[in-house]
């Protein structure tokens, strides 16, 4: 192995003997320090080495590189006691054979990225990673005292090809927990199970009845709020059912006119550029329909703008009233859904605060 400067692990206690690196890996020898005193009997200065060996160690990356300390580790043998000990080694956790500093890591990252990701980065095992993110679960979940929230967040995640229910604390943006299903009976027994249920005043969920259904039953005291976003995506699905249907009808020239076409519309109008608004005008004075649509989202999310609910129930009828005949069927089932929903919608209105699962 190549001589290295001791300091570049930044593990003051290990003398670094010497290196090799790779296009992914680094590996570095270092010696570990002399034990103070027999972890026996106490006893200082009376003992010997007595044999070593090599132990791998992770450490954090360096670089984008994974590493891996080859320690030495000394066995000794007290003259005082006249038995024999590996001293524990500073820095490190034996039972995962890493430094402290990548099992620290890899309990927060594993909170925040998938297991398979900290891994592969890490150089650690996935399994490895697993354990380490339970062992801290654990010890969270034994400290953790739950309080039932004042405003419910109910959604739903896709994982492992089926949906999931996850119950968040809006206010103080937390996790409550996530079921292993959304199925209507699974989310009442959970819902039914909350401690001081009458302290939930509000709940944000999506369209899907089921939820309604959930809290109506079992906290029939909170009011509904439909999270605004998955109304707002309505209008952004209607307005791509246009632009869909307007490309089959294009010859290849017409249609790479509209190249990029999605981003650009789908894109507020305040954060266009002046270049994407010179490329809209383009669009929109060769077909008109799509101009129409854009508008027509443009509006829907306009009522938004709204700081009450009789403002916005005034801004939702002027926008029913300017969907064009010839758009109807378009904006069928966004329509459909207000008047479904339209007491959680307008809901959004009168709460204290600004209510959404985003």
């Amino acid at each position: 192995m190549a001589r290295m400067p001791d300091n570049i692990l930044h593990l003051p206690s290990y003398e670094v003997l010497g290196y090799d690196s790779t296009d992914d890996d680094m590996h570095f020898q270092v010696d570990a320090p002399d034990p103070i005193a027999c972890e026996e009997c106490g006893v200082h200065d009376e003992f010997v080495r007595f044999g070593k060996r090599d132990v791998p160690y992770r450490n954090l990356p360096i670089h984008g590189k994974r590493v891996t300390l080859w320690v030495v580790r000394r066995r000794y043998s007290c003259r005082a006691c006249k038995s024999t000990f590996r001293p524990l080694l500073p820095e490190m956790v034996d039972g995962f054979r890493m430094t402290l500093r990548l099992y620290e890591y890899v309990e927060k990252e594993s909170f925040n990225q998938p297991y398979t990701f900290v891994a592969a980065q890490t150089g650690l095992d996935e399994k490895t990673v697993r354990d380490i993110f339970s062992a801290r679960a654990e010890f969270l979940g034994r400290w953790h005292r739950f309080e039932t929230p004042r405003i419910l967040g109910i959604d739903e995640l896709y994982l492992n090809k089926r949906y999931r229910c996850i119950l968040t604390n809006i206010e103080e943006k937390t996790l409550l927990d996530l079921l292993a299903t959304r199925r209507q009976d699974v989310v009442i027994n959970y819902l039914m199970k909350l401690k001081d249920p009458q302290k939930v005043e509000i709940v944000s969920m999506d369209m899907w009845n089921p939820y309604r259904t959930v809290v109506k039953t079992v906290l029939p005291q909170a009011r509904i709020v439909v999270d605004k976003f998955h109304v707002v995506r309505m209008a952004n699905d209607a307005l791509e059912k246009v632009r869909k249907g307007l490309r089959k009808e294009l010859n290849p020239s017409q249609s790479r006119t509209l190249k990029g076409d999605r981003k650009i519309l789908l894109k507020r109008a305040h954060d266009k550029s002046d270049r994407e608004w010179l490329i809209m005008e383009i669009w929109t004075g060769a077909f008109p329909q799509l101009l129409a649509a854009y508008k027509q989202t443009e509006r829907f999310y306009g009522i938004w703008d709204a700081t009450t609910r009789p403002q916005e129930e005034a801004a939702l009828d002027e926008w029913m009233a300017t969907i064009s005949k010839g758009q109807k069927e378009v904006w069928n089932d966004l329509v459909r859904a207000v008047g479904n929903w339209h007491e959680e919608i307008m809901t959004y209105f009168e709460t204290d605060m600004p209510v959404t699962n985003a």
